[in-house]
């Protein structure tokens, strides 16, 4: 059977907004798609299976149908890929949070690593020279235990939970298998009666934080929570007690990161993708580089360590305040730009000698020797790629 053969059981049943389709359909899966879902064939058009593997022979429902494409439910494996495993996870088929449970973890990073190269290959224009352009996916971490943040949704009843995927429907747990110890310790002290309409809680080095978005009625606060904070209408953080910043410490360097700035989710991954970017950038004593979307310093600071004349730059004035705290008191030459990205670029390609990390006064704008962007939505996911990080030679004559 090839992968655009299928097989009908029943065609009474109508996707929305579309011809009738039949209601259950046998396919095999050949591909996989960013967001774990498989990829298969009906008549030659691209049908996403969410939970089914490449090499499968799986039974299917449509549940969507577009002229290009269509999306469908899985319903059966009727051939299991070899790296099919039992989700660790008693709720990992009805929440929204984990999309590979159910692949062993080796193979799991290996289809990270085979989307990536994919969407180099097709979307990015590199074709066959994708693949080299990046490396096997690594482990950067545990596989489980591993998120220092996660965000919670209430449901009718008041139990929190996450999102079901593709939808609002909250799916109530306890417990999650993917989160730190301390983050699962946090969620303990928050029961159906808490009153949070959302719930956003962190462990960073020595801080337990906790945000709560009241719903419509009370709000029970826990007194065993360290830092408390509520998050106002506009969705500004105010802390109700203790403090407002963490302190870590990542790759030989000290990092504080206010209660309502973006930090990675995996603390091993962090680490890891520090010594991955000085890997790449090689010897930058008494270079120029450039950190791009900064955030609270993660790149900016450990190759300033390095020796590096450093422009930070990050719009949210949280980060960029602490980020500026940070490398003063580790007396590093890092200088920080509150601006947008797009801004600061566009003036360095005007000319503008102001945005010199060493505030040149060279009648010559002096572009950055190298840079690095780091990014702003990383998650929990071993890193995937060198191509991920972006890192630029930029050296101007």
């Amino acid at each position: 059977m090839s992968s655009d053969s299928h097989t009908a059981s029943s065609t009474s049943g109508t996707a929305p907004g579309a011809a009738p389709v039949a209601d259950v359909i046998e396919i095999i899966v050949d591909g996989f798609a960013h967001g774990g879902e498989g990829v298969g064939r009906i008549d030659g058009k691209v049908v996403l299976v969410a939970g089914a593997l490449p090499g499968e022979r799986v039974r299917v429902s449509v549940t969507e149908d577009h002229p290009r494409w269509s999306r469908a439910r899985l319903v059966e494996v009727l051939l299991p890929s070899i790296d099919r495993v039992t989700p660790p996870c008693p709720i990992a088929q009805d929440c929204g949070g984990c999309d590979l449970q159910h692949v062993a973890p080796a193979a799991a990073r290996a289809l990270k690593t085979r989307v990536v190269r994919e969407q180099l290959a097709r979307l990015g224009g590199f074709g066959d020279a994708a693949h080299g352009l990046v490396e096997d996916c690594r482990p950067a971490g545990p596989d489980l235990g591993y998120r220092n943040h996660v965000q919670l949704h209430a449901g009718p009843d008041g139990r929190l939970g996450f999102h079901r995927a593709g939808s609002h429907e909250v799916v109530p747990t306890a417990h999650c298998l993917v989160a730190e110890d301390g983050v699962n310790a946090l969620l303990e002290r928050f029961g159906p009666d808490s009153g949070a309409d959302e719930l956003a809680l962190r462990v960073l080095g020595d801080a337990r934080t906790a945000i709560v978005t009241p719903g419509d009625g009370p709000v029970a606060l826990p007194d065993d929570v360290p830092t408390l904070a509520l998050r106002q209408a506009d969705g500004r953080p105010v802390v109700v007690r203790g403090e407002g910043s963490a302190t870590v410490q990542v790759a030989g360097v000290t990092l504080y990161v206010p209660i309502d700035a973006f930090f990675q989710v995996n603390t091993s991954g962090a680490e890891a993708l520090v010594a991955l970017v000085r890997e790449s950038a090689g010897d930058v004593a008494h270079r120029d580089v450039w950190d791009l979307y900064a955030g609270v310093g993660l790149l900016a600071l450990p190759l300033a360590i390095d020796g590096a004349h450093v422009l930070a730059v990050e719009s949210a004035m949280s980060a960029t305040m602490a980020l500026g705290r940070a490398a003063t008191d580790q007396e590093l030459d890092v200088r920080v730009l509150t601006e947008k990205v797009e801004h600061v670029t566009r003036r360095a390609a005007a000319g503008d000698r102001s945005i010199d990390p060493r505030r040149s006064s060279s009648p010559t704008h002096r572009g950055p020797d190298s840079g690095v962007t780091s990014s702003p939505t990383s998650d929990a996911s071993p890193l995937a790629t060198r191509a991920r990080l972006v890192r630029r030679r930029l050296v101007r004559p």
